[in-house]
């Protein structure tokens, strides 16, 4: 295979010389990398190797540049050049740079036995400028973004998505991400629960958002707020959930997800409640995010 690493410049994309980059491979068998080389003046590298081992191993390559690793899609099978090889890199601030929600999904599950209710938020957080936005050095603590989740969440996790969890923490109602953010669009994606005694929930906007995606299990309830309105239902891993949408939400507009109250009582093991939440919530995200990325 072979490719170029490119920056962006102010009438095309500029070669990189000197760039470490690397070639992967992640299987259920094993996983490393597999061999280096430094990109020539052209910003060109090339790399030979063989597939072996299970089926399910992806293999792809990594660009390191200004403290900051980029990465290809999975390589195809065969022969691998042109733009499929090629890693675009970016320079980095510590200052503000334009970020804007191109989408902002949010699932909730019916009510269980012990009251609660699962929440999954996914966000499609935008950098709409062409470098790389990082924590300042002299304060490491700043998130590069942040967000609010309602009061009374537990079981509070990150799911699938581009940002990993160990790049995200959670405190006080606050969610901060730490992770370098590139030019582009990055998907975080985040679950937990709230009783269901939470609800009418009041979810009011940060920033204005392209798309408010809403999706309710239960057949009563309502979500109500600017621009929205009730679409076709969906299926996701064969639970069905009406769904709700919105486009250009303003900031600072609020919508109101009103759902039924909990059943009776019925108390079970807290234990078996934790695997269960965990279980939908990462079960819906990766559905969902599929489901995103096809759109």
């Amino acid at each position: 295979m072979s490719g170029r690493i490119v920056r962006p410049g102010i009438r095309s994309m500029n070669p990189v010389s000197g760039v470490l980059v690397v070639l992967h491979r992640v299987g259920p068998d094993r996983a490393g990398p597999l061999d280096s080389v430094r990109s020539d003046p052209r910003g060109r590298y090339a790399f030979k190797y063989v597939r072996s081992g299970s089926e399910d191993a992806i293999y792809f390559v990594s660009a390191s540049y200004d403290g900051i690793a980029y990465f290809t899609p999975p390589l195809a099978e065969g022969k691998v050049s042109g733009d499929d090889g090629e890693v675009t890199v970016f320079d980095t601030t510590s200052h503000s740079v334009p970020t804007t929600l191109r989408g902002h999904h949010v699932v909730v599950s019916a009510v269980d036995a012990n009251g609660l209710r699962s929440v999954v938020e996914v966000y499609d957080l935008s950098n709409d400028s062409s470098v790389t936005r990082i924590a300042p050095t002299d304060t490491p603590k700043d998130a590069t973004w942040q967000t609010h989740v309602p009061a009374g969440v537990t079981n509070f996790r990150v799911d699938q998505g581009d940002i990993a969890a160990s790049a995200v923490s959670y405190s006080k109602g606050v969610v901060s991400v730490y992770a370098p953010i590139a030019p582009g669009i990055k998907q975080l994606s985040f679950s937990y629960s709230l009783p269901a005694k939470s609800f009418p929930l009041r979810l009011p906007l940060e920033k204005e958002t392209g798309i408010y995606e809403m999706m309710i299990e239960e057949k009563a309830g309502s979500v109500t707020g600017p621009h929205v309105r009730e679409v076709d239902p969906v299926t996701v891993e064969g639970r069905n959930f009406r769904r709700f949408l919105a486009s250009d939400m303003p900031e600072n507009s609020v919508a109101v997800i009103d759902l039924p109250p909990a059943p009776p009582d019925r108390t079970i093991d807290p234990r078996y409640l934790v695997a269960v939440t965990l279980l939908i919530g990462g079960t819906m995200v990766i559905a969902l995010a599929q489901a995103l990325r096809r759109r």
